[in-house]
């Protein structure tokens, strides 16, 4: 499983930010955005790299993950 981009690791100079919700937030900066998520207490996480410009969500990392693990266990099982 290929994991994504957070927080400082996001390369884009601007990205297209959703809360955990799926609702947009806007196109910022990256700089911003990660002021933005810092203020909510959660992570820039970039979930679709090749969107012009990349799509990040503002998520807990750790929520997303175990998330992302449990779809993987019901895949394979």
């Amino acid at each position: 499983m290929i994991r994504p981009r957070i927080n400082g690791k996001i390369q884009a100079s601007e990205v297209r930010v959703i809360d955990d919700q799926g609702h947009e937030l806007g196109v910022f900066a990256v700089a911003d955005a990660l002021k933005l998520v810092a203020s909510r207490r959660e992570d820039l996480v970039e979930v679709e790299p090749g969107a012009v410009p990349p799509l990040c969500q503002s998520i807990d990392y750790g929520k997303y993950r175990y998330r992302q693990v449990q779809e993987e266990k019901k895949r394979w099982s």
